[in-house]
């Protein structure tokens, strides 16, 4: 066995140690896409806000491929949200109301210039717990349940790896 080998077999134990303790993943960078040393291996972590690689720092998910459409894109998320609140528990007019503030929020950050998918989960948790006295009596999620949903979502889309905060993105 090559020491590269031995450090690849140690690095893909490493990693599967770390994916079940922390939630996050970290895999060796192959060759090709990297230099490769006999005395250590490069890797890449990957975490809710981009990859970590040694090289680069961190590389934040961009919202740039979403394109400009707000407004498709925002009733698209509107009715995702709708959707999964409505499958997960029942279907309800309140998923709609909860998804029409997203996506004025979403709209709002994306005009503004905001294409921080964490800045974006901040604003919509913010204008809904603000609202919330609309869908607290009807809704069985928080604020933050949706924000977190919402930061998948655009995550999802944008071609990242999620979280995986939301088990199914609509």
């Amino acid at each position: 066995m090559t020491m590269y080998s031995i450090l690849l077999l140690l690095a893909n134990v490493l990693a599967f140690y770390v994916e079940g303790i922390y939630g996050f993943t970290i895999a060796p960078i192959p060759p090709s896409l990297g230099r490769i040393n006999t005395v250590t291996t490069q890797t890449r972590i990957t975490t809710c806000h981009g990859v970590i690689d040694e090289n680069n720092g961190v590389q934040e998910a961009s919202l740039a491929g979403l394109g400009d459409d707000h407004e498709v894109f925002g009733e698209s998320m509107a009715k995702s949200i709708a959707l999964w609140l409505d499958d997960e528990w029942m279907p309800q007019e309140v998923h709609v109301r909860m998804g029409a503030t997203v996506k004025a929020t979403y709209i709002q950050c994306r005009k503004a210039g905001v294409d921080d998918v964490a800045s974006i989960m901040t604003q919509v948790t913010d204008d809904l717990y603000e609202r919330w006295s609309e869908y607290d009596k009807d809704a069985f999620v928080n604020a933050w349940d949706i924000g977190n949903y919402v930061a998948d979502y655009l995550i999802s889309k944008s071609g990242s790896e999620t979280c995986a905060c939301s088990n199914k993105i609509y």
